[in-house]
């Protein structure tokens, strides 16, 4: 049958806005269009990602075409608002749009694709999510992920359940230069990831935004071979292919420290650091000094611009202490943390220096530590 059939402007906008992750190649990518029991069903895959997702419409003649994704996708943004009619015609696909019906577009149909039905998922490792956490946690350590990174482990963040708090459910993410992971307190069942797994960068950007549509719960499954995660709402579905790599003992790299934490308010640092790193050079190394009741912060360039700001410490009476850090790990940490204040602990200018929120949302606790610049600034750069 050739397909033909009504659907809202937004609902066909939202459809693919979500299959937009699964385009890696969106010169070369397509989507498929399966129009079916009063709902278009809208996917597309790639070899990380395959996502599917269906919405009511009105259908005169039930169909399955498949339409080059760039030029359909940047078109689904153009069309005025109300009804869009998707009408197959010989070797293409006609776009109607407009009150009047102002607007038509004919598409080239790409032959010779099979579509294929998002799985039935009935695995034993699943878990409900709640989304707002599940973003959350995701935003705090995202910044530790590189898309690129000649660590492989660089590339991914590790999602497990921690050993000291099976109630828990953490994600970490490291460069070996700094290091985040985030806590949330979820409701799990026993059988739900026994193995940690690590995500792309890719996969963590999908998750995180489900928590733009307004879902409350998401269930998380994993695969009995651990080679794909499956993330599904009410008509939404994502399949993500789980990297192999193999991720670091990471724990081992946390210090213990004993030293009370000095308190900073978040706002006040975020401007601080900005200010203080406009004076910068691209290796952007940011001293922070302590000493009696003050922290400054400062920096330079070969061109002799310099930048200094003092702030003003809650209970801090310790020795004098010069750490140099890589600014931007300070600026990601603060554009990402809602909470009102952090607290700084450290012990001398090589060791390890840690960042802990104070305000985080309920069930959620976020920890960042920071390795010090002591054999260059390149390094960090």
């Amino acid at each position: 049958m050739n397909l033909n059939l009504k659907i809202d402007r937004n609902l066909l906008g939202l459809a693919m806005n979500r299959v937009q992750g699964a385009m890696a190649e969106r010169n070369l990518a397509h989507v498929g269009l399966n129009a079916r029991k009063g709902r278009l069903h809208v996917a597309a895959a790639d070899q990380a990602l395959a996502i599917f997702n269906d919405f009511p419409c009105e259908i005169k003649s039930e169909g399955l075409v498949f339409v080059p994704a760039k030029i359909f996708s940047d078109l689904t943004r153009e069309l005025p608002e109300g009804l869009v009619q998707l009408e197959k015609d010989g070797a293409n696909l006609r776009v109607t749009a407009g009150p009047n019906k102002e607007f038509t577009m004919k598409l080239p149909l790409i032959e010779d694709v099979q579509w294929r039905d998002s799985p039935s998922v009935e695995y034993e490792n699943t878990a409900n999510i709640s989304v707002s956490k599940l973003a959350y946690m995701i935003e705090q350590v995202g910044s530790c992920v590189a898309t690129d990174s000649p660590r492989n482990y660089g590339t991914v963040a590790f999602m497990h359940r921690p050993s000291s708090d099976k109630s828990a459910l953490r994600l970490v993410g490291t460069d070996s230069f700094r290091l985040s992971f985030c806590d949330i307190r979820v409701d799990m069942p026993d059988t739900f990831l026994k193995t940690g797994v690590s995500l792309t960068k890719r996969a963590l950007q999908e998750l995180s935004k489900l928590a733009s549509e307004g879902f409350e719960q998401v269930k998380l499954s994993i695969s009995d071979d651990q080679t794909t995660l499956v993330a599904e709402v009410p008509n939404f579905q994502i399949f993500v292919r789980l990297s192999a790599v193999k991720y670091p003992n990471y724990s081992s790299v946390i210090p213990d420290l004993k030293q009370r934490g000095v308190l900073v308010t978040t706002n006040h640092m975020k401007g601080v650091a900005r200010r203080v790193l406009l004076a910068a050079d691209k290796s952007r190394v940011l001293q922070l000094s302590f000493s009696d009741s003050s922290l400054t912060l400062s920096s330079k360039n070969t061109a002799n611009s310099e930048g200094k700001e003092r702030i003003g410490l809650e209970g801090y009476h310790g020795a004098k202490c010069d750490i140099a850090i890589n600014g931007k790990y300070i600026t990601d940490i603060v554009n990402v943390t809602g909470a009102e204040k952090m607290s700084l602990q450290f012990k001398d200018a090589v060791e390890p220096i840690v960042l802990t929120p104070y305000g985080e949302p309920t069930d959620c606790a976020t920890r960042h530590i920071l390795v010090p610049i002591t054999g260059g600034a390149e390094a960090h750069a």
